[in-house]
């Protein structure tokens, strides 16, 4: 098996104090790696300093110690100023970008050898990798750049202020019908294609996929317990635990306006702790701010507008479709087996048959 300095030359980043550097938007601003575990280890954007190089695009970034971060690494498609306990990777011969993308996550994956009182600064050179005779298929017909341009804006409007200062308290209750969740035990959750809602904090709520719907789409969950106040907002049908609300809108909702929602409905998280639960009485007694308009009503056309503003906001659209395929598939479905009644069926009739066809 190859080890890290047969494959790359290993150098130290540039020790840089970000708290002494300059933070900077410019176009010509460079990225700022540390020994964060998140943003692919950028952690700010700073002006250019005379005299120092930034490291080359397409080397590997690897925090060799740092609370969680030991090991870590990632492929900087950008040039990038290090911070401190960085290593600069560089592959000695001829490497596609997924290839560095598997190795990267290889080493990544010994991560668990490291901690806060063992860093990687002297062992990282002579980690043992997968023999390249093993490397997956797909590594080489992979496309990283898959996903390009998916960080553009849907609108070329510039960003708006939110000013949060002069917005308004609405009440929860006059926003949202607001419903609780169902309980559904592991002995009873039979595997299919329908969106499982817990309690958690991340991949949008869902922890498992089961075979039927509890609640329709285009709604907003919301953690009482658990990861409490964690919201998210989801597309098309699903179950979700008794540990979650779901918000019903009493208006025309739209994945623009529910990620706005979402947002501030995760700033009230610090109310609510172990011991103090957002239970089903206690949400519809909340409250959350949120922009107006001149008649003081829920300013939505100016939330809209800021979230289709933002990065990556051009990708909102892709939750729009599949919702549209859904609802149009169920009213389809549901003409063929049910002409008379189609008008008046529910929209979650057997959701798990429409999922396994979209």
């Amino acid at each position: 098996m190859p080890t890290v300095n047969e494959l790359f030359d290993l150098r130290y980043g540039h020790s840089l104090e970000l708290n002494r550097l300059e933070v900077s938007d410019a176009v010509d601003a460079v990225n700022f790696v540390s020994r964060t575990t998140r943003n692919n280890g950028v952690s700010a954007r700073v002006s250019r300093i005379a005299g120092i190089v930034p490291a080359e695009a397409g080397t590997l970034s690897v925090a060799l110690g740092g609370q969680g971060g030991a090991a870590q690494s990632f492929v900087q498609p950008f040039p990038y100023y290090c911070g401190r306990d960085v290593m600069v990777l560089t592959p000695k011969g001829a490497m596609s970008e997924a290839e560095k993308l598997w190795w990267s996550a290889c080493i990544s994956a010994n991560h668990y050898r490291f901690g806060f009182g063992r860093q990687a600064n002297r062992t990282l050179k002579d980690l043992a990798l997968p023999s390249r005779n093993i490397i997956p298929s797909w590594v080489a017909i992979a496309a990283p750049d898959q996903f390009e341009g998916a960080d553009k804006k849907a609108s070329d409007v510039p960003t708006p202020r939110l000013e949060a200062a002069k917005w308004t308290r609405y009440s929860i209750s006059d926003l949202f019908d607001i419903r609780k969740g169902k309980r559904l035990t592991k002995a009873n959750m039979l595997p299919g294609t329908i969106p499982f809602i817990g309690a958690i904090e991340k991949n949008n709520g869902v922890s498992a996929f089961v075979q039927s719907a509890l609640h329709r789409g285009n709604t907003i969950t919301v953690n009482y317990n658990g990861s409490v106040a964690e919201a998210f907002y989801q597309p098309i049908p699903f179950w979700c635990s008794d540990d979650v609300n779901v918000l019903y809108p009493r208006f025309t909702l739209t994945p623009e306006k529910a990620l706005f929602v979402c947002t501030v409905v995760r700033l009230e998280r610090y109310r609510f702790s172990y011991g103090r639960k957002w239970h089903l009485e206690r949400m519809k007694m909340a409250s959350i701010r949120l922009p107006s308009d001149a008649d003081g009503a829920p300013d939505w056309t100016f939330m809209e507008s800021y979230i289709k503003s933002l990065p990556f906001s051009s990708q909102i659209g892709s939750l729009r479709d599949v919702r549209s395929t859904l609802e149009i598939d169920q009213r389809e479905k549901t003409s063929m087996h049910h002409p008379r009644k189609a008008s008046t069926q529910g929209r979650l009739q057997s959701p798990h048959t429409l999922m396994s066809e979209v």
